[in-house]
């Protein structure tokens, strides 16, 4: 029997989330190397389409179009031969499926004990969505996609780029904002899209003041509208904090976590910012979500994640009564995280 034809053209559609779209690098750099004669494309988020618009292994970042009839004449007019989704949609499958994509991957089987939906109804090859209890980081089990096609995969490792450009703009915004780039900078982000993860600001006071005291340069980051918090943050411990929230684009944040030397922040995006840019020490603060496989993916980097060990943790969110993940973690469980790494 001859060897199966490799695919030309293929489609990667990632979560829509900043986050997920890092952690999705690992399986289109190994896809590339796979198959290095095809063409790799990846459908994002208009958010989160500048992190892989550097990325040496996509040929084009296509900005996901508004739609199920958007995207299936977008799938129609480009004939891919393959499309990896990560996305538990049945409804994105059975588009691709109208789009007569001859080759759909994808996760299969809902996390509930019960099977009241099957996320693979569409798909021609799939790998089990991971459990909320799984021990394999998200990046690496998005590389079980792959081994559902009979394909082996060769590494794991994390990256995201910063142009020149962006490393010039970045130098001028540390400039206009008082950030002496010579000496040793730590980053907080305490914001997160999604009210789940938040954590009360006040718990950061005692490891702010530690950092402060390790000689460290105090510079937040997150959107436009995080900034009040931010101010309300330094009025409150009397500190020097350079809010940037607002100030720097996607990928001049990249490369200010290229340049730091300690981050701190919540179960959010900046984990994977960080752990992809290779920032030396991390903690990451964790409430209802898995640690283990939302934590830094980077073995070469100090991390600690800091959680309540709770028998009802992980758990959704939305769903719980009490909230004590967050409500019993400590500011004190969080600076002796942060001293352990100054």
């Amino acid at each position: 029997m001859p060897a199966p034809t490799p695919p030309q053209k293929i489609l990667v559609i990632p979560l829509r989330y900043i986050g997920d779209t890092i952690l999705t690098v690992p399986l289109i750099r190994n896809l590339k190397r796979l198959f290095p004669q095809a063409q790799i494309d990846v459908l994002c988020s208009q958010t989160a389409a500048p992190l892989l618009e550097p990325c040496p292994y996509v040929r084009s970042v296509i900005i996901e179009p508004k739609g199920t009839m958007a995207l299936w004449r977008l799938l129609k007019s480009e004939r891919y031969n393959q499309v990896y989704t990560l996305r538990k949609s049945v409804t994105t499958a059975l588009v691709c499926k109208l789009a007569s994509v001859p080759q759909l991957i994808g996760y299969d089987k809902q996390r509930f004990p019960f099977g009241y939906k099957r996320w693979g109804l569409f798909l021609d090859a799939t790998a089990r969505y991971p459990s909320l209890n799984t021990d394999i980081p998200q990046a690496v089990s998005h590389l079980s996609l792959l081994s559902a096609t009979g394909l082996k995969y060769t590494d794991d490792h994390l990256e995201l780029w910063a142009t020149d450009a962006d490393q010039r703009n970045l130098a001028n915004i540390l400039q206009q904002n008082g950030i002496n780039a010579d000496r040793p900078m730590a980053v907080l982000h305490v914001a997160s899209a999604s009210h789940g993860k938040q954590i009360d600001l006040l718990k950061f006071s005692d490891s702010l003041h530690r950092l402060h005291q390790a000689g460290y340069q105090l510079i937040t980051t997150g959107t436009q509208g995080d900034y009040p918090l931010y101010q309300t943050l330094a009025e409150t411990t009397g500190l020097t904090l350079h809010n940037l929230a607002g100030k720097t684009s996607l990928r001049e944040t990249v490369a200010l976590y290229q340049r730091i030397q300690f981050l701190l922040t919540v179960d959010s995006s900046p984990i994977h910012m960080g752990a992809a840019a290779g920032v030396p020490n991390m903690v990451g603060v964790f409430g209802p979500t898995n640690h283990q496989q939302w934590g830094a993916h980077n073995a070469n980097i100090n991390f600690r994640p800091v959680f309540q060990d709770l028998p009802c943790r992980p758990c959704y969110a939305k769903v719980c009564e009490h909230n004590n993940c967050k409500v019993l973690l400590s500011g004190p469980q969080i600076a002796q995280a942060v001293a352990e790494l100054t």
